[in-house]
């Protein structure tokens, strides 16, 4: 179940404020059905578009005439006369008279900076392989991964904002897959239950385009009076902890996050904070200035309304104005079937069709077995939150609808070197050496051995990580992530228990 509360009160005006706030715009029944339309139109324009190119690659080669032409002359092949086709006609299920020529722009310097701040550091004759055009048989050697000390040494965890024309090279052994013109290869990686990224699912790409263009669009639909469970800390690194008992390990501190209650409307306005700081950015000090002043005023109003309203949630952050600039938040909305027929839980399943387990058609390649669903999780950071190494025991597809986070990925062969708490410690499964001290790391040798590799993620990837993959997670911005696992698999199995813990 979603875990949120809603501010209490007796006026029967704040309660109406509050049903208000949780629900969707009014144009999404019709926007889904120009989704389920637009579907068929797109499997028949693919149908299209591959007959027509290969009577175009017919016509080169019998007559040597290049048969692309007008607009589209300079698409050299099948993946970019595609890309054309679904840009400019499909264009993620948006009809041609509502697309926003300003929003297009921006999604496209978005795209372009992106590429421009997070390069991959080794190519094909390094790798083995083309991570753009991997094969379709896994190779050998996949995924490729370099010792922790290497790629942290390339790039410490705690540096995240990269400002051109500086850039990052990145250790990636990762296969990109376009959903588009890949399907298949990406789909043989997923049974060989193997790491990769794939990119440019229209559907995906419609629900990116609409989260990240415009802040508002989640700020209407999750509202300023809603609370939901936000993890929060005064220092940047977050570490997963289930205190059972009295029986804590001898010297055990309890890490400094807990959890609150906070609107999303707070948690944007402190995450657009951080961004300003780091970005020396003007408009977003605005922006985080009016959110501020609007919730200062909601404030005042509510206390008018209800006078016991400031101590009826023990839960609320009561931190200073001042404090609450320094801490460090993380979003948290949790959802399941079970409450999917109301909001805002209908929201995320409407938002997200492609992570719905009843709706196959949109989520067969996602929700790889449906019986076993557990829900969408999606976690909202802000710039320089990290979460601690650790592995879960259940296959997972994380997608980024918003900013970038950096993932640091290690195969569950590499167990013993992750220098995990064990069973029966409160963080058990995560790794207790501080990634981005290097003292810690001569403290724990074996960590210094294990291999891994890294991905920048950003609007529109899906990430997928089999079971008892390692994560280690950077927020390198304001970001939108939201994932579902799908079942559990045993392929390895053994390397979890050779290092002390049970797979069932």
């Amino acid at each position: 179940m979603l875990q949120r509360r809603t501010a209490a009160s007796k006026s029967s005006s704040r309660k109406q404020a509050a049903s208000s706030n949780g629900n969707r715009p009014n144009g999404n029944s019709r926007r889904r059905k120009k989704q389920q339309s637009n579907s068929i139109a797109l499997r028949a324009a693919i149908f299209v578009v591959s007959f027509t190119f290969t009577l175009i690659i017919a016509a080169n080669h019998l007559f040597g005439t290049n048969a692309i032409t007008g607009a589209s002359t300079n698409i050299n092949n099948k993946r970019d006369l595609l890309k054309f086709y679904l840009r400019n006609k499909v264009n993620a299920n948006v009809p041609d008279d509502a697309i926003d020529p300003a929003a297009e722009e921006r999604a496209n310097e978005r795209e372009v900076r992106y590429h421009s701040l997070y390069r991959p550091k080794f190519d094909q004759n390094q790798l083995g392989y083309d991570i753009y055009n991997c094969p379709s048989t896994p190779p050998d050697n996949y995924p490729m991964a370099w010792t922790t000390v290497e790629v942290l040494s390339n790039w410490m965890p705690h540096d995240v904002t990269t400002i051109a024309p500086a850039y990052r090279e990145i250790y990636q052994g990762l296969c990109v897959f376009d959903y588009t013109t890949q399907y298949d290869a990406a789909l043989n990686y997923r049974k060989a239950e193997l790491p990769f990224i794939i990119r440019n699912d229209p559907n995906v790409m419609s629900t990116a385009r609409r989260w990240e263009d415009d802040t508002e669009y989640l700020h209407n639909a999750l509202g300023d009076e809603t609370l939901f469970r936000t993890e929060r800390s005064p220092m940047n690194e977050f570490m997963w902890y289930r205190l059972r008992g009295k029986g804590m390990p001898r010297g055990y501190v309890k890490p400094p996050n807990d959890e609150i209650n906070m609107s999303y409307g707070e948690w944007l306005e402190r995450a657009l904070a951080k961004d300003a700081m780091a970005l020396q950015d003007e408009d977003l000090f605005a922006k985080g200035d009016a959110m501020k002043k609007r919730r200062m005023q909601l404030v005042t109003d509510n206390k008018k309304e209800d006078d016991s309203l400031e101590n009826d949630d023990h839960d609320q952050d009561n931190s200073t104005e001042e404090e609450k600039l320094k801490n460090w938040y993380y979003f948290r909305l949790t959802t399941s079937l079970r409450h999917a027929s109301k909001d805002p839980e209908k929201f995320v399943y409407d938002e997200l069709p492609f992570l719905d387990p009843r709706k196959r058609s949109d989520s067969q390649f996602y929700i790889v077995d449906p019986s076993e669903e557990r829900g969408i999780n999606c976690r909202f950071g802000m710039r320089g939150v990290i979460s601690a190494n650790h592995f879960d025991l259940s296959r997972n597809f994380i997608m980024i609808f918003g900013g970038e986070r950096r993932y640091i990925l290690g195969h569950p062969n590499q167990c013993k070197n992750m220098a995990l708490h064990p069973i029966g410690h409160p963080s058990l499964r995560h790794s207790k050496v501080d990634w981005n001290n290097p003292l810690e790391w001569d403290e724990n040798p074996e960590f210094k051995q294990a291999l891994v590799n890294e991905v920048v993620l950003h609007a529109g990837d899906a990430l997928y990580l089999p079971t008892a993959y390692f994560h280690y997670i950077v927020n390198l911005s304001l970001n939108y992530q939201c994932n579902a696992r799908s079942g559990t698999t045993h392929e390895n199995a053994k390397h979890i228990r050779e290092c002390g813990f049970n797979m069932g």
